[in-house]
């Protein structure tokens, strides 16, 4: 039961039979209290019950730790102490059920612990018999820019940093690209409508409001084929994937350069080859050699390389490589078997293959380009919704309506000397085109006349 997910509350429903429930929830709680304040309950009480209700799954992690729950250091921005309340109480009343105890890390095989499974009741679900999706919307209070600290918990942002022009830019262009999406009758693979908030996205910092800042949506979590397979008022959608971004960004604001330069320039253009451990496929690569870039030191790096397992993923049609933490259950084949002597080796490899990468290596200069990749992946939402056309960041990759390839591809281009300035403004940028079933393609946008 390790792949049950946690329960997120983050849409509401006004739909008679969620008031209702909210309601009895809300009196029963009540009935034997003093004090009174049903106000503070009825609202995400309603918004409990649509986010159960919404699951594709009737089973659910939730945590109930009071320390998750505090005013202002919470797991998640929804973990209030009236929503704990709430959910206790409909434990209490037969709305949800336990149906595994959680584990503590010290019983756990794997040293990993982990919350209590509960499940939504026959109560509960024959209680709400007309609720529908359509009567399900996001939470209208579901904050756009999230930070959190080192530990994981959600910190309350300061009203003075919300008055900030960036923090007020962000908010407006996210809000706006949710109306321009709602209006573009998206569509899975099946045909069914996607829901809102599966493309209600939320700007993710951590620890500072200078790193990370990437965008998050219940869509970044699909997979490849089911991100191709959807649709926009029926036609059919496809991928631009800037190739290489991070080593790109190092080369063009460090050095001015479009690719690199050194002894291996001719036998290589590809920031993530290492002809040393040919044996690795490059997709493998990519995320270790991402890894070193991340880490803040030559220990954290090679901690994190030893920890790398590779695998075919028959799912994806692709290679996966998974860097684990703590004591999980390991998948796949070790990607350095000679551990600590093998990962430092393949460190000194890629610092010895490519020069101008090999200053960043272990700085933890990762965070700061995931702050850069936001910022244009952010200005690409903008242009694009001015100009109409709705696009599905992942990441450093946007789904569209393939017949607006032109149109993206130059607003791309744009966004990208917007964000960047003088290292955006001269060479090409290598982008990946995918459609679903097909053979992917390169192509290339020009910035201007290279250097």
């Amino acid at each position: 039961m390790k792949d049950v997910s946690y329960l997120r509350i983050e849409v509401y429903s006004g739909h008679p039979e969620v008031k209702a429930m909210a309601d009895q929830i809300v009196d029963s709680y009540l009935a034997d209290k003093t004090r009174k304040h049903p106000d503070k309950y009825r609202y995400p009480a309603r918004k409990l019950i649509a986010s159960l209700w919404l699951r594709d799954s009737d089973m659910f992690r939730f945590g109930t730790k009071t320390k998750y729950f505090g005013k202002e250091r919470r797991k998640q921005v929804w973990m209030t102490p009236a929503v704990l309340t709430l959910f206790n109480h409909m434990r209490d009343i037969g709305l949800i059920n336990e149906a595994i105890p959680a584990i503590p890390p010290e019983m756990a095989q794997d040293g990993v612990g982990r919350s209590a499974i509960y499940c939504r009741s026959q109560r509960f679900k024959e209680t709400l018999k007309s609720l529908t999706e359509a009567d399900i919307v996001p939470d209208p209070d579901l904050p756009r820019i999230e930070l959190k600290d080192a530990k994981g918990f959600w910190v309350k942002i300061p009203d003075e940093a919300q008055q900030e022009p960036w923090y007020r830019i962000t908010e407006q262009t996210l809000r706006s690209h949710s109306d321009l999406l709602a209006k573009s009758d998206i569509r899975l693979a099946d045909g069914s409508p996607m829901h809102p908030m599966k493309w209600t996205y939320i700007r993710k910092f951590k620890e500072s409001f200078d790193l990370t800042g990437r965008l998050y949506a219940g869509f970044t979590t699909f997979k490849k084929d089911d991100r191709l397979g959807i649709t926009f008022k029926g036609k059919a959608a496809c991928s631009l994937d800037l190739s290489q971004l991070h080593p790109t960004l190092i080369l063009r604001i460090a050095h001015g350069l479009e690719k690199e330069e050194g002894l291996f320039t001719e036998l290589n253009t590809d920031p993530y080859d290492m002809p040393d451990f040919i044996w690795l496929p490059r997709a493998v690569h990519k995320t270790l050699i991402n890894a070193c870039l991340n880490a803040k030191s030559i220990d954290s790096a090679s901690g994190a390389l030893i920890n790398a397992y590779w695998q075919w993923d028959a799912t994806n049609n692709e290679y996966d490589c998974t860097i684990y933490d703590g004591k999980q259950k390991r998948e796949g084949q070790k990607c350095f078997p000679g551990n600590k002597a093998e990962a430092l080796k393949y460190i000194e490899a890629f610092k010895f293959r490519h020069p101008q990468l090999a200053d960043y290596v272990c700085t933890g200069i990762g965070l700061l380009l995931q702050k850069f990749d936001s910022d244009y992946m952010l200005n690409v939402i903008k242009i694009a919704t001015s100009a109409g056309i709705p696009v599905l960041p992942v990441h450093d990759e946007v789904v569209y309506p393939e017949h607006k390839t032109k149109e993206v591809l130059e607003i791309l281009g744009e966004a990208f000397k917007w964000t960047f300035n003088d290292a955006g403004d001269f060479g090409q940028l290598k982008i990946k085109k995918t459609v679903q079933h097909q053979k992917s393609t390169t192509m290339s946008v020009e910035l201007c006349d290279s250097k």
